[in-house]
């Protein structure tokens, strides 16, 4: 299927906005898709821009929670080859996953900013 036809299926987001929405830089996604080779697989428009998914979107923010939590891109891609999670593996169980961390992460920062409110007014 072209990109004109899957981007009637669902919104297609390009580099700008997933770098703007996600608070990753255009290189940083450019480099992530070259140095994790083929776990992040952008549809190519004719003109061959990039535009992304929702799938792609929880894709991208699991490897910036990743990234964060100090993982390097060696051990993210091996993460997601012996798991199998790659943008074409769209099964339930993993978007499942990436929302249940995602989650985690709020609720962990909320808690976080709760505790740091209560330390400044005891």
């Amino acid at each position: 299927m072209e990109a004109g036809s899957q981007a009637k299926a669902q919104k297609m987001l390009t580099i700008k906005e997933v770098s703007q929405w996600l608070g990753v830089s255009r290189h940083t996604l450019r480099f992530w898709e070259k140095e994790l080779g083929g776990i992040i697989v952008p549809i190519r428009t004719e003109g061959g821009q990039r535009r992304y998914t929702l799938d792609h979107l929880l894709l991208i923010k699991e490897i910036k929670r990743l990234k964060k939590q100090g993982f390097s891109l060696v051990d993210i891609k091996e993460n997601f080859s012996q798991n199998n999670n790659t943008p074409h593996d769209n099964s339930d169980t993993n978007k499942i996953d990436l929302l249940a961390n995602q989650i985690a992460d709020i609720v962990k920062s909320a808690i976080s900013n709760f505790l740091k409110h209560e330390e400044n007014h005891t």
